[in-house]
This record gives structure tokens, C-alpha cells and sequence, in this order.
């Protein structure tokens, strides 16, 4: 149990670094674009860039969503099959 907490903690930790990496490079993309025109516009392009960004990920995932069957075949099979059992007990 010990190694699958260690596992998920630098799993964890990894996922905060990517997350951390995505933001300084936004700041560093904000900052470069900086020194073409005024910060305040540079953000708003980064911005909007993310926006884009997380509708077209949005947009795939929620069609990858429909395609998805919510009901659990197996379990609702293995409970018809529990129910007939607990009918015809075998001794």
C-alpha cells in the first residue's frame, strides 16, 4: 500500500509541475508579446488563446461523452444472476 501512495504522490507531483510549467510559459508568452504592445493586451491574447483552447477540449470531450454507455451492463447482469441464486439457494 505504502508504493501505490508513493506512486500516486509523485504522480501528483507531476501533474503540479506540468500545470506550474503551463502557467510560467503563459507568463513568459504574456511578457514576450509584451514588448511588441502594452501588457494588458498581450494578457488578453493569452487569454483568449486559452479560451479557445478549453472549448475545443471541451467540445471533444463532451462528443467523446455521448458516445459512452453510463449504464453497467456486467454489474446489472451479475445482480440479475445474484437474484435468481437468492430464489433457488443451493444447499
Amino acid at each position: 500500500m505504502l508504493e501505490s501512495l508513493r506512486a500516486t504522490g509523485g504522480t501528483s507531483a507531476a501533474g503540479f509541475a506540468g500545470y506550474l510549467t503551463t502557467v510560467l510559459l503563459s507568463l513568459a508568452l504574456v511578457f514576450a508579446l509584451g514588448a511588441v504592445m502594452p501588457l494588458g493586451w498581450a494578457a488578453l491574447i493569452v487569454a483568449a488563446l486559452w479560451g479557445i483552447a478549453g472549448a475545443v477540449l471541451y467540445s471533444t470531450g463532451r462528443a467523446k461523452l455521448r458516445t459512452v454507455n453510463p449504464k453497467p451492463e456486467r454489474t446489472v447482469e451479475t445482480l440479475k444472476e445474484d437474484a435468481e441464486w437468492a430464489k433457488h439457494p443451493t444447499k
